[in-house]
């Protein structure tokens, strides 16, 4: 995948995206009362199909949808969300709408549908508008509000090693956590998974489709699995591509995604060791010189333009270059081998565009990423987050500890979360459901697409040989061919198919 901002789990999502789907009790009382799949559906019935007026904008073409705040409601409140097309389909071949949600969770959708409608084959895009929305509380829709000057957020170390450290860690969260109540109130309820799931189904309808046909990339597979154990009925073609698989428990998915980037470091360095040529090879000893360099970071934040660069941003910037793979290889050398010589500039590039800042201020993104993730749950004590950040130092010690230090507003989230536990995505009852992962995938490990194909029942999964978190924007020429049969033709792959 080409790194854009948004298809992405988050550095920290397996305790936040990730954690959303997995185990251990949360000592939030007085839980929301939810609606059952047929509850939901009846609900949905019940209130009239929404429809779109569809304007010119920037990314194509734009529209509001109307739903409801509490969508276990049929009356009260509403926001909107707003909706974006980037192409469509060619007069009388048409087959309906391809919905499309770029990851996060809290990534913006029409940031990147013209990009992703670019990226799709178009033998896919002749057939279908591809659309996509910004998730309540993300974006244009209905924005999670905690304050956009949020440097103090990673002015810290994400990765403390000492209790002071750790203290300012807890009491930076602490913050956010207040602001964002003080700013969104009573919307912080209703940003979970499941809202959103609800607002799928109406979308759906509004643009005129009998069944759903979907790709959710990374966080957007949480959505995907979901919308089809609640309305498996409703389903004509969905493709989860980096899949977060809902029975990982919290603790064990924050390891293995943690050492998912791990092994995408590991992998660099070899890079680095065998090309000469890479900025940062220092005598065949990469590994070596970053330990030094992170160890330099830690002891003394370096200042770069009035701006200073610690070891929270240093662990941010180097993730998020690894999303894309071998491909973001040269840059991250380049950086390094900058930061070596006093310079940041190439790692605050990094860094600003996986924060969403811009001027010293910070898009709705990190602030919608946070608030998702807590209203989904489960949400660990702070004491869990501790003991599970000493762990993860031990079992990833690259990007382990400062992995789970970029989660602790949850641990003083005031909201029930929607999930207290483990969760499964069953929908024996959908047609097939095409689940891909990546044997390399730094962010969502290949397991954990194994693992949801399996808990589907009706999954196919699809194993693509790479190095980036997902597969379905990168032209590979297996993996289209098998999209243009699935979504045009309904022609779902054998299962464990590859692509090498």
């Amino acid at each position: 995948m080409t790194r854009r901002k948004g298809i992405a789990v988050a550095v920290a999502a397996a305790v936040l995206a990730a954690g959303c789907s997995s185990s251990t009790p949360s000592a939030a009382s007085g839980r929301r009362a939810r609606s059952t799949p047929s509850q939901a559906q009846s609900a949905s019935a019940a209130r009239s199909t929404p429809s779109l007026r569809w304007h010119s904008c920037e990314t194509g073409e734009c529209a509001t949808l109307t739903v409801p705040l509490d969508t276990t409601k049929n009356a009260g409140p509403t926001i909107n969300l707003a909706v974006g097309r980037a192409s469509r389909a060619k007069s009388g071949r048409k087959i309906g709408s391809l919905l499309v949600n770029p990851g996060g969770p809290g990534a913006p959708g029409l940031d990147i549908v013209q990009y992703i409608s670019t990226q799709l084959p178009h033998a896919i895009t002749d057939r279908f508008d591809v659309v996509a929305w910004d998730p309540r509380g993300s974006g244009a829709s209905s924005p999670v509000r905690c304050g956009n000057r949020l440097d103090y957020l990673f002015a810290g170390d994400t990765a403390p090693d000492t209790p002071g450290e750790l203290t300012e860690l807890e009491a930076t969260a602490k913050r956010l956590v207040d602001d964002c109540v003080a700013k969104s109130g009573d919307l912080l309820r209703h940003v979970s998974t499941v809202d959103t799931v609800h607002d799928l189904d109406r979308l759906r309808a509004a643009l005129g489709d009998d069944k759903l046909t979907y790709l959710g990339l990374s966080y957007g597979t949480v959505i995907g699995g979901l919308y089809a154990a609640t309305y498996p009925t409703r389903v004509r073609a969905l493709v989860l591509d980096g899949a977060v698989d809902p029975q990982v428990s919290v603790a064990d998915g924050a390891i293995q995604q943690a050492q998912g980037f791990d092994a995408s470091m590991r992998a660099f360095f070899d890079w680095c060791t065998t090309h000469s040529a890479c900025a940062f090879h220092h005598g065949s000893d990469p590994a070596a010189a970053y330990a030094a360099l992170a160890r330099m970071i830690d002891a003394q934040p370096m200042t770069d333009h009035g701006r200073t660069f610690g070891p929270s941003q240093l662990d941010i910037a180097v993730a998020s270059l690894l999303y894309g793979g071998n491909s973001g290889y040269r840059v991250l050398a380049d950086g390094l081998h900058q930061l070596e010589r006093g310079v940041a500039t190439l790692l605050f590039v990094a860094f600003d565009d996986y924060v969403g800042r811009t001027g010293g201020r910070y898009k709705p993104e990190w602030a919608a990423f946070i608030a998702i993730s807590c209203a989904d749950g489960p949400n660990l004590s702070v004491a869990a987050m501790e003991a599970l950040q000493r762990r993860a130092a031990v079992e990833a010690p690259i990007f382990g500890s400062s992995t789970i230090g970029l989660g602790y507003e949850c641990s003083y989230w005031p909201y029930p979360p929607t999930r207290n536990g483990p969760t499964t995505f069953a929908a024996p009852t959908a047609p097939p459901i095409v689940v891909v992962g990546t044997t390399g995938d730094p962010a969502t490990p290949l397991v954990w697409a194994q693992g949801l194909a399996r808990q589907l029942v009706s999954g196919r999964l699809v194993t693509v040989t790479g190095t980036t978190h997902t597969a379905s924007l990168n032209g590979d020429h297996c993996l289209d061919a098998i999209l243009v049969r699935y979504f045009v033709d309904l022609e779902a792959p054998k299962p464990d198919s590859t692509c090498a």
